[in-house]
């Protein structure tokens, strides 16, 4: 998966116009589902999934990374093509900063509804044991130049490529959730 993908093309960016896509777009931007599952997920009936995943398809913002036949059906699993995705320069010579701070919230939604269906034994905490830690609550404010935040990011990406390659292991599923923007000035 790349990291960015730029529209170029007045139909991407209407492809993108669509709340649902949106949605859509971010559940595939975790991992690679089926529409079958994002109808499940998404409470939406698979024919209207599926017309969308078109959509999607067709503009090159997602793609097919597997099939895998199921009771004789064969499923697709479709992943987005990046996990940002912003319109190119030429097609808009301004980015709409809501739309990205909308994106943020969604995330944050998200995880705010799996934090309220976990189990209460998922939040255990025992001070000064980080071994026995099931979750891990915490915000900063820092300070730092913007390529040294390039270079965190860089990291991070690292250490999440690393965990998904572990993907399928036994174990626990964990959530996990990052955000970073920049504050005004005091």
């Amino acid at each position: 998966m790349q990291q960015i993908f730029f529209l170029t093309g007045i139909e991407q960016l209407k492809a993108l116009s669509d709340p649902l896509r949106i949605k859509i777009l971010t559940r595939l931007i975790e991992k690679p589902m089926t529409g079958q599952q994002l109808s499940e997920t998404l409470k939406i009936s698979r024919s209207k999934i599926h017309y969308h995943l078109g959509e999607l398809e067709k503009n090159g913002i997602i793609e097919v990374v597997r099939r895998e036949e199921k009771k004789g059906i064969m499923q697709k699993f479709y992943r987005s093509v990046a996990k940002s995705i912003i319109p190119s320069d030429e097609l808009m010579p301004f980015v709409d900063s809501r739309s990205v701070r909308q994106l943020g919230l969604e995330v944050i939604n998200r995880l705010k509804k799996k934090i309220l269906k976990a189990p209460l034994s998922a939040f255990k905490f025992r001070p000064g044991s980080i071994e026995d830690q099931t979750s891990l609550f915490s915000q900063f404010d820092v300070r730092m130049k913007p390529e040294d935040l390039a270079s965190f990011l860089v990291e991070v990406e690292k250490i999440l490529e690393r965990i998904k390659e572990k993907d399928g292991i036994e174990g626990k599923k964990f959530a996990i959730g990052f955000t970073g923007f920049s504050l005004e000035e005091d």
